[in-house]
């Protein structure tokens, strides 16, 4: 046989082998750790994965990949090259190991951006694998998104729950969340942006970190993050699940407003969640804590203390279904740029989804399991 002919035949072969594998479904969990995600049937997790010493470490057996997103990222890869310009040779590694520079993300940068193929050949990258929630590379994906909040600039008996900007008093600036919006110590101060109509839609537009208000002339701002009260987050759908209002398996931002919809005399069990979000009015574009434009399905928000800004993953990212249910995983390119109150260790990443109703369904439902790779020269 011509010997172009068998080394293409061959790199096919093993292309396909690879595409097949990498969109399989993967073993549904067999025990019972819980950590920061949930538990429930098919919920993502490998319980087959090998418990890892440290939080990253190297990883050798993936190669050829077929990536899902790249229609997404060209943009992506411009707009995070100019984040990594703006940091030089600085050190990006928050941990003693792996030890890299700004400069070795810039490459990573460079070399996925001239790879406008697919699937992408992976053996001249170094993958250091995270050990996610459980030390066996299990890691909690979760996906928020940026809603579109109908709102009054006016206080009213229809329009009557405010969205705040950020006191300038360091006193005022760490009130509790019962404190300002049972107490209402805030009110009548000139922070308020605008009033809307469902308490839920404000809250949920603090747990998502920023939203699009919609006056009633048509007006539309962007409310980005503008700061917290420094208290710590409690989540109000573990709350739930676990007193049994909520089942593990249904749990979702859509299931949790429907449940305080039906039950709208228990608005206080949100005040549980001290923690609360301030914004500030902007016409720019939405953009995470890098101060980077994010792109949907490729920007995440990750704890900081393991996984910088600008820092590009290879992830394993759960496949679902409308109704919210794995079906498999596939492989992405993601890019840290933004992180979260709630986002926390080397376990849980957070998905962004992009903006509005459509957004809002897709990242309701995402609480899987998948796997992440930091991507290293």
């Amino acid at each position: 046989m011509n010997i172009k002919l068998f080394t293409l035949i061959n790199a096919l072969i093993i292309t396909m082998s690879a595409c097949s594998q990498n969109n399989g479904t993967r073993k549904p969990p067999n025990h019972s750790g819980l950590g920061q995600g949930y538990e429930f049937e098919n919920n993502g997790k490998d319980s087959a994965e090998i418990k890892m010493k440290r939080v990253f470490e190297k990883d050798t057996s993936l190669k050829i990949v077929c990536i899902s997103n790249r229609a997404g990222l060209s943009n992506a890869f411009v707009s995070n090259m100019n984040y990594l310009n703006r940091k030089g040779s600085a050190p990006a590694s928050p941990l003693n190991r792996p030890k890299y520079n700004y400069e070795s993300l810039r490459k990573v940068n460079e070399f996925l951006k001239e790879k406008n193929i697919d699937p992408v050949d992976f053996s001249n990258l170094e993958l250091q694998k995270i050990w996610g929630e459980d030390s066996s590379g299990n890691v909690f994906f979760t996906s928020y998104y940026i809603p579109i909040i109908e709102v009054s600039s006016t206080q009213d008996s229809v329009y009557k729950y405010p969205i705040y900007k950020k006191p300038s008093s360091g006193y005022l600036q760490k009130l509790s969340r019962n404190q300002i919006d049972v107490k209402q110590m805030l009110k009548n101060k000139n922070l308020e942006i605008g009033y809307a109509k469902n308490y839920w839609d404000v809250y949920s537009m603090q747990v998502q970190g920023s939203g699009y208000v919609e006056f009633k002339d048509g007006t539309r701002k962007l409310c980005a993050y503008g700061g917290n009260n420094s208290k710590a987050y409690f989540s109000i759908g573990k709350y739930l699940t676990s007193i049994g209002y909520i089942s593990k398996q249904e749990i979702s931002m859509q299931s949790i407003r429907d449940w305080f919809n039906a039950n709208p005399d228990s608005l206080h069990i949100l005040m549980k969640n001290s923690s609360y979000v301030f914004f500030n009015e902007t016409n720019k574009k939405p953009s995470g804590a890098a101060n980077v434009p994010l792109v949907d399905f490729v920007s995440v928000a990750c704890d900081f203390n393991f996984l910088p800004k600008g820092a590009l993953l290879l992830g394993e990212i759960p496949v679902l279904d409308g109704e919210g249910k794995l079906l498999k995983h596939e492989f992405r390119i993601l890019m840290v740029h933004d992180t979260g109150g709630a986002i926390k260790g080397p376990g849980h990443v957070d998905l962004y989804a992009g903006v509005g109703p459509s957004a809002g369904k897709y990242a309701g439902k995402m609480k899987h399991y998948g796997r992440l790779w930091l991507l290293l020269p």
